[in-house]
């Protein structure tokens, strides 16, 4: 078996471990992400999600840092499509546009190495502290050893592998997955020249989170009810009439972006033939609403669906029992943690595990909820961080933690605390949280 020795080892290269990667190199550690997808960014970029949810709080920026970095190169080159930068519920930014700018930045970093397509076999630890990962790229083993190892595979792999405790809702309570997927050949002044002669009835332009939210880029429509009023559906396809979808417009013309529940009452964590059955159902889902737009709204006649997304995207599954657990109070409380290194203020709460609406908890315009550091540091473990969805909170408070900014943001502090770690010969516990803090405000970051 190869053998590598680095000092900080991510698990994981998408929203959250890229920019871990990205961080830590910045701050003087030999850094590595190893990711078993084709190209950085998960579900930013494999995933297309195509909205960028998370970065106000309804009156002004909450997440900068690396994050807004990206942001502003995206805007150079025209690809990212905002209304109010300050109170926009998000941005709509080109996906494949984003695939390239990750790879231009990964690139400037002279201490930063990426392995992809490559695979998490173990972990290598001793006794309760992680030291490294046995990895897979094609018939290869190689075990990776490191001074700090961050999991940011958003299913917390790399910390349930090492015995850490962790948390996972019954299917029968976890959110649906969903699967995106592209339109192109839409005629956008037709589209929107409908909804403005058939304002919705049943539905809304926007999802029930983002109701409170003052400005929205582009285009954006949430359900089909209205639009399938009286229509005559095949059995097969009458669960559509209450299924949860929204399309929103992109930067590019004719083009269209869905996002529609998938695999329901699902666990992410299974493999095998159930995971594979979660595939083909998400498929299908995104398959039929797609024909159900270009059926029935006036506009998508000549569309067709020119792309699906390479990743499920998964919005819950295991989460670590970490030193600190996020609460709904303290969400509601607008709690400002001593150990904050980032924030939120997406509405809490989840999409209903039957695929077809979400509930929220809501806080005021000007309001946001601070993530401590503590939730990302699994119980019972040294030598590991945590960051992305996969951390210590709430079921309840999931869509304020599990956004891409905030999932970026914890990968900032992430990647800095190991770094951190590193220079000052500590662990990831034992880090000084004001210099965390500090190092993080010196570099934009918000907290």
């Amino acid at each position: 078996m190869k053998e590598k020795k680095v000092e900080v080892l991510i698990a994981g290269g998408g929203t959250a471990g890229v920019i871990a990667g990205i961080a830590a190199a910045r701050n003087g550690a030999k850094t590595l992400i190893v990711d078993k997808q084709r190209c950085l960014g998960g579900q930013f970029t494999a995933g297309m999600q195509g909205a960028w949810v998370g970065f106000s709080d309804k009156d002004k920026i909450i997440v900068k840092g690396i994050a807004w970095e990206l942001r502003d190169i995206l805007k150079e080159r025209g690809a990212i499509v905002d209304n109010d930068p300050e109170t926009d519920v998000c941005y709509l930014y080109d996906t494949e546009v984003a695939k390239v700018v990750l790879d231009e930045v990964v690139a400037k970093e002279p201490d930063l190495e990426v392995f992809l397509d490559t695979s998490i076999v173990d972990v290598i630890q001793d006794g309760d502290k992680v030291e490294g990962l046995v990895v897979l790229s094609e018939t290869e083993l190689m075990a990776i050893r490191a001074d700090v190892v961050i999991d940011c595979s958003g299913d917390a792999a790399v910390a349930a592998k090492a015995g850490a405790p962790f948390e996972i809702r019954p299917k029968e309570e976890i959110q649906p997955m969903s699967l995106i997927g592209k339109m192109a050949g839409v005629d956008m002044d037709r589209v929107r020249k409908y909804y403005e002669e058939h304002p919705p009835v049943k539905d809304s332009h926007v999802p029930p989170a983002w109701h409170d939210f003052r400005t929205f880029p582009g285009f954006m429509h949430f359900g089909l009810h209205d639009e399938l009023e009286g229509v005559d559906l095949p059995e097969e396809l009458e669960y559509l009439r209450s299924w949860l979808g929204i399309f929103t417009s992109t930067p590019n013309p004719g083009e269209v972006t869905i996002n529609c529940s998938g695999a329901i009452e699902s666990h992410s964590v299974a493999g095998f033939g159930e995971r594979s059955e979660q595939e083909v159902f998400s498929q299908k889902c995104l398959y039929d609403v797609a024909e159900a737009l270009r059926r029935y709204v006036p506009g998508f006649e000549n569309a067709y669906l020119s792309a699906i997304a390479s990743l499920l995207g998964i919005r819950e599954s295991r989460r670590i029992i970490g030193d600190y657990k996020v609460t709904l109070d303290d969400f509601l409380a607008a709690r400002e943690f001593p150990d904050s290194i980032g924030r939120g203020a997406m509405p809490a709460g989840a999409h209903t595990p039957d695929g077809i609406t979400m509930y929220v908890y809501d806080l005021d315009p000007g309001k946001s909820m601070t993530i401590p550091y503590r939730c990302m540091l699994p119980k019972g473990k040294e030598g590991l961080i945590v960051a992305g969805r996969c951390v210590s909170y709430e079921a309840p408070v999931a869509n304020c933690i599990r956004c891409m900014p905030q999932c970026m943001a914890m990968g900032e502090a992430a990647g800095v605390a190991a770094a951190i770690a590193v220079k000052t010969g500590t662990t990831p516990r034992g880090v000084d949280v004001s210099l965390l803090q500090k190092t993080l405000k010196d570099s934009g970051a918000i907290i």
